[in-house]
């Protein structure tokens, strides 16, 4: 049976990164007016972020699919920590037994992971790092604990963003703010000065000293550098 490819995700997430820039880019040349560039430039930024929670989901998925021993062993341990009443956790010690396919389809995967449908996200790094022990081998998740601490704070600030350009609130603003001011930022040209960030299409859309390139495309050319490690 075909298995899912890890190394087609990987690329069909580079190239999806690159036809964003390529769209941007373009629609920066279009637009004359600032304020229409840093629109756009949030709209691409959040696409961004889809795209780098696609390539987490997808590679989750084909990694499992690759070799689901830990996921099965994880969905083992979450049936048996159901059985809390003393009888049919007797029981299910004494005659009860799960098995599992040798192979995992993606389809089975998927409503295992999530039931509902939905995507396998998580709101930082750490959560992410954490899943990935759990349900991958030791092989698939050190592809996600070997980034480098300034990758992952780069991850990090790529959530954060997102959060406050879909929610606009106070505590998305402070999350990101955080998340910009993280020291392993530096040296990249996304992490922010003393003062907060308040209009992020505009501060994403400018280009930081030291550096030829925007911000935008400082960020988007870091997470491709971490796609291309997968």
């Amino acid at each position: 049976m075909r298995k899912v490819s890890p190394e087609s995700v990987r690329d069909d997430f580079r190239a999806e990164l690159q036809a964003l820039t390529n769209f941007h880019r373009l629609g920066v040349t279009a637009f004359a007016n600032e304020s229409d560039r840093s629109t756009l430039t949030e709209h691409s930024l959040i696409a961004v972020a889809v795209a780098w929670e696609g390539f987490v989901n997808d590679m989750f998925i084909a990694y499992i699919n690759r070799d689901a021993t830990r996921f099965k062993e994880h969905l083992k341990k979450s049936v048996e920590m159901q059985l809390v009443a003393p009888r049919p956790k007797r029981v299910f010690a004494s005659y009860g037994d799960l098995a599992f396919p040798k192979h995992l389809k993606k389809h089975d995967i998927e409503a295992l992971a999530d039931s509902a449908g939905g995507n396998i996200t998580f709101p930082n790094f750490k959560e992410l790092e954490a899943k990935a022990k759990v349900w991958l081998t030791s092989a698939h998740a050190a592809k996600f604990s070997g980034l480098t601490l300034q990758q992952k704070a780069v991850i990090n600030a790529v959530v954060a963003l997102r959060n406050h350009l879909a929610h606009r609130s106070k505590r998305s603003g402070d999350a990101m703010n955080r998340a910009l001011a993280a020291g392993t930022l530096q040296g990249t040209g996304i992490k922010r000065a003393d003062n907060r960030v308040l209009y992020v299409g505009a501060w994403l859309k400018a280009t930081p000293p030291r550096f030829q390139e925007t911000r935008f495309s400082l960020l988007v050319q870091i997470l491709d550098g971490i796609g291309a490690t997968f």
